[in-house]
């Protein structure tokens, strides 16, 4: 019947034959997983802008083992001429298991033609991408790569799963929102970091652990019977050119200097009024304040900082020992002043607020001085490690990272910006929520405070202004460089912070044209969406400064600029400098064995009797070193090994960046050779690209 219709009217409805070219595709396999690879047959297809398609293609070279870890492969594939395809669909079938394969790229030549298609991910049976250009949902006008938009969001949600809504006694609770997977094999395998990187953390950790037990076997039978014996245990650890940051440790410009450039330089402010149960009085501090003046006159000059330890542990559970002595830590307030000489030095401390007992000023006797100091210095090593470095880093980064993941598509140019900077937190985090902050954690058993507990009360009235650094500085009243100089942390961060900024809003610019462009972007909003009330506010509706909806170019600029910056310098500069400040543990004791002592009570002995002693200051000085530790393979910021970008414009404002960054460092080591303290945390060579341990 079909035939005779034809042919009464003259023409066939029989498919016109397809035309047949040549495809040549280049692909390449990961090289940092032992399992990268795959012996599972891998096949193609590449799907036309008009949606034809060459079908399912097999990929092999004959008498070659395709596929394998770090390999570059290619192969010309005779198939139906669809163009250059807008989509490359991979599929995998396995041979007697599942035999996964991490894909970095794809790249398709034809007729004169090419194309750049990103993975950079592990196909376990298919995936499905398109080519490398960056765009907004808005903008795309095939419905074939729409569609492909919405099922890899759809696919990745299902992927990339938040963590169920934990009880108040669970330890996620009242804190950012973290993945489904309670352990690293659990986590979906993108997340999970290379197999260098977890070498060397686990030689590290080996290391670490075998010169601890050296150590304490060969400290057997001494005590510590002065200050000068700590020295002794961290010799071995200690690279034979490190910086010698202990000298003058015991003096008050000594403390003044680290509280502004040590590992937690963002731990004071400006004091305008005296906090809640800090008893100093003019009189206690008029030695030290210029002549003729008085310290209401100081404060309103904006030359009195108060570093207030007692706002962010109180009411904390203190830790025990294995043999369960208690861990102290006391609530410790300390006012610095910026005196005549443009010094800035501790001038009173106040280790029970409330109590005039347990107030010390720089004028008692030495040894009472001395340790209120080291009561200080432990209270600050506490909220260092469970506020500045991981909640205001890892805990926040892990939560944006997970949304980036859930809610973009490869394509999508905020993926792109982030994904490098965002990949390895999750992975990190998984781990420390049962070693390090967990109860019963190695670490959080070291450390005089519980590492939980005070990252649920800090997160309570966390704000995202809080990582915003320009923002942060000037609220805490740190932003005058005349009132305080030799804050090299602050002159730094600022610097870096405007050249990663003008690197983001270059690029977000490129592809966001308008506000309009900002608000038309529905995967941009629903990223943000998911963010602020699934990720921040997800148990008591409060999105912490994350907006519901972003509006304006502003907006987007300055948040993606805080996730780099903190995923990269600031977790640099609250990270690396651990074992260099921890390593002496009269300088930064992680807990103490005594109650704070009172006024007149402090002695030589009394000193030794509070530091940690030998088993204690062994797990200090192990954990400070394997939280240094550089990988092997670390890659800096400034670099960008993956393609993901293929825009010349992107492109050129990469090198920019990356010469920016060269000039920058530049100017920072001509400053440091001209001072006798350098600041070095904030070099670009030292800032790894992400999250790195």
């Amino acid at each position: 019947m079909g035939g005779l219709f034809s042919k009464l009217f003259g023409y066939y409805t029989t498919e016109p034959e397809k035309h047949q070219t040549t495809y040549s595709i280049e692909i390449r396999t990961c090289d940092g997983y032992a399992e990268a690879g795959t012996d599972s047959t891998v096949y193609i297809e590449l799907v036309g802008e008009d949606g034809s398609t060459t079908g399912r293609h097999k990929l092999d070279n004959l008498l070659k083992d395709d596929f394998e870890r770090g390999q570059h492969d290619k192969f010309d594939l005779v198939a139906d001429d669809v163009g250059l395809p807008i989509l490359v669909k991979i599929t995998l079938k396995h041979w007697g298991g599942t035999d996964e394969w991490i894909c970095d790229w794809i790249v398709v030549k034809v007729n004169g033609e090419e194309a750049l298609y990103p993975v950079y991910d592990w196909i376990d049976e298919k995936i499905e991408v398109g080519r490398a250009q960056a765009t907004l949902p808005q903008k795309v006008n095939n419905m074939y790569l729409t569609n492909s938009r919405k099922n890899e969001i759809d696919e990745s949600r299902v992927r990339f799963n938040w963590a169920a809504r934990s009880t108040p006694k669970q330890l996620g609770y009242s804190l950012p929102r973290f993945l489904s997977a309670s352990s690293l094999e659990e986590l979906p395998k993108i997340f999970m970091t290379d197999e260098i990187r977890n070498s060397a953390r686990n030689d590290i950790r080996f290391e670490a652990k075998t010169n601890a037990l050296l150590q304490t076997v060969g400290q057997l039978f001494n005590k510590l019977n002065d200050i000068d014996d700590y020295h002794k245990l961290y010799k071995r650890l200690e690279e034979e050119d490190a910086r010698n940051l202990l000298e003058g440790w015991d003096t008050d410009e000594w403390l003044g200097y680290y509280t502004m450039n040590g590992i937690a330089p963002l731990c004071f402010s400006r004091c305008s009024s005296l906090p809640d149960k800090f008893d100093v009085t003019n009189d206690d501090v008029a030695t030290f304040i210029s002549d003729g003046k008085t310290l209401e006159d100081e404060m309103q000059a904006g030359r009195i900082f108060i570093s207030d330890m007692h706002a962010m542990l109180s009411g904390v559970s203190r830790n025990k020992t294995p043999a369960g002595a208690n861990i102290e830590c006391a609530d410790a307030i300390c006012m610095f002043y910026v005196n005549s000489d443009k010094k800035f030095v501790p001038i009173a401390i106040q280790l029970v607020p409330g109590d005039r007992d347990y107030l010390f000023t720089a004028a008692d006797n030495k040894d009472d001085w001395m340790l209120a100091k080291m009561y200080f210095r432990c209270a600050v090593e506490n909220s260092h490690q469970w506020v500045y470095h991981f909640l205001y880093t890892h805990g926040v980064m892990e939560t944006v990272a997970i949304t980036v993941f859930r809610d973009l598509p490869r394509c999508h140019p905020i993926y792109k910006l982030l994904r490098t900077h965002l990949r390895n937190v999750a992975a990190i985090n998984t781990d420390a929520r049962k070693v390090l902050i967990a109860p019963d954690g190695a670490a959080n058993k070291a450390l005089a405070i519980s590492a939980s507990e005070t990252a649920k009360k800090v997160y309570a009235t966390f704000h995202f202004d809080d990582l915003c650094i320009p923002k942060l500085v000037k609220k805490l009243g740190l932003d005058d460089a005349k009132i305080l100089p030799e804050y090299y942390y602050r002159d730094d961060a600022l610097e870096l912070w405007s050249i990663m900024e003008s690197f983001v809003a270059g690029i977000l610019k490129q592809f966001y044209t308008s506000n309009q462009d900002i608000v038309e972007d529905s995967e941009l909003q629903d990223w943000i969406s998911d963010l602020a009330n699934e990720g921040f506010g997800w148990f008591d509706n409060n999105t912490r400064g994350i907006p519901e909806h972003l509006d304006t170019r502003e907006q987007l600029i300055e948040i993606c600029t805080v996730i780099i910056f903190t995923s990269t310098a600031q977790h640099a500069a609250v990270n690396f400098g651990q074992f260099e400040t921890y390593k002496f543990i009269p300088s930064s004791p992680g807990g103490m064995r005594l109650p704070a002592h009172k006024r007149g009570e402090g002695s030589k002995q009394r000193i030794i009797d509070s530091l940690p002693d030998m088993k204690m200051s062994q797990a200090y000085i192990v954990f400070s070193y394997v939280l240094s530790s550089y990988a092997p393979n670390e890659v800096y910021i400034g670099n960008f090994p993956e393609r993901l970008y293929v825009e010349d414009s992107i492109l050129n404002l990469q090198r920019i960046f990356k010469e920016d960054l060269e000039v920058f460092g530049k100017k920072i080591q001509q400053r440091n050779a001209g001072i006798s303290r350098p600041y070095t945390y904030l070099l670009p060579e030292k800032i790894p690209n992400y999250i790195a341990i």
